[in-house]
């Protein structure tokens, strides 16, 4: 995984430190799962990077070759919250269309920023 997030990175002409500080995920997170300190990210900083990159959490698990697209330019819930387990079943509708606001916020940014 730590290598397709470096991938992602070349391809958006940036660097991991420079991704973790615009993502709001701790560079400490991403050099301990590459040290082997930590087995994993936890899903909320997967999160952030999937979005940073706009791409689904599953392409950066490298279950999904090629990154999800937007289906007519809505998120849809099950993409958007199933990597959070037990969570989601916890999750108004309210919550959902902040978490929805949120992505398409930080969508609008990367776009702008290209």
């Amino acid at each position: 995984m730590y290598e397709r997030i470096e991938q992602l990175c070349r391809e958006a002409g940036v660097n991991v430190t420079t991704m973790c500080r615009e993502a709001g995920v701790p560079r400490s997170a991403l050099s301990d799962y590459k040290a082997g300190r930590i087995k994993s990210l936890a899903a909320d900083k997967l999160a952030k990077i999937a979005g940073y990159f706009n791409v689904s959490v599953d392409h950066l698990l490298g279950k999904e070759e090629k990154p999800a697209a937007p289906k007519d330019g809505e998120l849809v819930k099950d993409e958007l919250i199933g990597f959070y387990g037990d969570v989601k079943e916890h999750l108004t509708e309210g919550d959902i269309e902040d978490i929805k606001t949120l992505m398409k916020l930080r969508a609008e940014l990367n776009r702008s920023k290209e």
